[in-house]
């Protein structure tokens, strides 16, 4: 029995791992907003911020780093849509798969 278990276990380990760790999808609106330096929105209504998180590692596995700033940025830009934003600005670095993000009105 522990052998089937272990085997289930490692089977699903590695589709999560083949499938990457991108489980957020942009939404139509969020492909619109951009991730711009914060010297982009010096013109711009600042509409608030946003903290987004994922997960880095799974089961003891980490997740690369750039796959970790991708899904934040998807999320990001997924915060911003639905608050009518354009443009996002990362404000932190990227710690434990967490980061904080500004997010503007650039179009009017």
């Amino acid at each position: 029995m522990y052998q089937i278990k272990q085997a289930f276990l490692i089977f699903m380990l590695g589709g999560f791992l083949l499938a990457g760790c991108s489980f957020n999808e942009p939404t139509e609106a969020s492909k619109r907003v951009m991730l711009v330096k914060d010297f982009n929105v010096t013109n711009c209504e600042k509409l608030g911020d946003t903290v987004v998180r994922v997960k880095d590692s799974l089961g003891g596995v980490k997740f690369s780093e750039k796959e970790v700033q991708e899904e934040l940025i998807v999320i990001a830009k997924n915060d911003a849509a639905k608050m009518g934003g354009d443009s996002i600005v990362a404000v932190s670095d990227v710690k434990g798969g967490v980061q904080k993000f500004a997010i503007f009105r650039c179009q009017k």
